[in-house]
């Protein structure tokens, strides 16, 4: 049995296109009776699995039987991700443009972390889900006022991976979308400057970032919906037909901020090292 991403059908009109003060699951449920879709309200959910990376694979030695569930699970997820391509060539008869969609969705991640430091997010609110961009303009609101920010993304560490494929199913529609995850593993650098005494500070870090995208199959634009954590040894992989909708829009809200922590459980994914000038 094929398993996509199937959503409830949500319209957009121009009270809620732009608006994200409002709650978007409110927004969602309130709108519905038109049937004009907006792919920004696409966020991701919780039932994505990602493959505990290598560097933090059970020992096989010391824990064989965890080592090889781990295995299963990322040939599943391979297995999985690949019925999946099959189904969305049988259902619309697309190749899939997946170097395309690879590029631009690094346009995308950068554009919307530049965005951030700038403070600019509106500038880029179509790149983005409503999930993503309300978490950000709250991240906004926290940065005092004297710092002025910049960031820029100086390199891959390694070419950027396909983690989970999924066409997105919407009740009633043609297969119009597909969701991505890449990990990012990157080398980023955050620039601080206080508008205060001037004094500047350069964070340099390197990054594993597991990214979310919605990808339009007709303009093959990329959508920035939300990022994901490894999941870790001892996790199933979920079902997504055991969530409720309620907890749809909760995991699409937690996973829009793509700026949170880890859950306490997962190793970090960030290796910081910073200097003044």
């Amino acid at each position: 049995m094929y398993r996509s991403i199937a959503l409830p059908l949500v319209a957009n009109s121009r009270r809620a296109a732009l608006s994200t003060r409002q709650s978007p699951s409110s927004t969602l449920l309130s709108i519905s009776n038109t049937h004009v879709f907006d792919p920004r309200f696409i966020g991701l959910t919780g039932d994505q699995y990602i493959p505990i990376s290598w560097k933090n694979f059970p020992n096989p030695l010391t824990s064989p039987k965890l080592a090889y569930n781990c295995l299963a699970r990322r040939l599943y997820n391979f297995g999985f991700n690949t019925i999946q391509v099959a189904f969305l060539r049988y259902q619309t008869g697309l190749k899939p443009k997946f170097l395309l969609w690879k590029n631009n969705s690094i346009e995308r991640y950068v554009q919307v972390n530049k965005a951030f430091a700038h403070n600019k997010i509106p500038a880029v609110h179509k790149g983005m889900s409503v999930w993503v961009e309300r978490a950000l303009t709250s991240r906004v609101e926290t940065i005092p006022k004297n710092i002025k920010l910049d960031w820029k993304l100086v390199k891959f560490n390694e070419t950027p991976k396909l983690v989970t494929f999924r066409p997105v199913m919407l009740p009633g529609k043609p297969v119009e979308y597909v969701q991505v995850v890449y990990k990012f593993n990157t080398n980023q650098e955050l620039i601080k400057v206080n508008l205060d005494n001037e004094k500047v500070s350069k964070i340099s870090r390197n990054v594993v970032d597991y990214v979310g995208f919605t990808v339009d199959l007709h303009t093959n634009e990329a959508i920035l919906s939300g990022s994901a954590f490894e999941n870790s040894p001892y996790d199933k992989i979920p079902k997504p037909e055991d969530a409720k909708q309620s907890q749809i829009f909760e995991m699409m809200r937690n996973n829009g901020d793509i700026f949170r922590l880890p859950p306490k459980s997962q190793p970090s994914n960030s290796t910081i090292t910073s200097k003044e000038d």
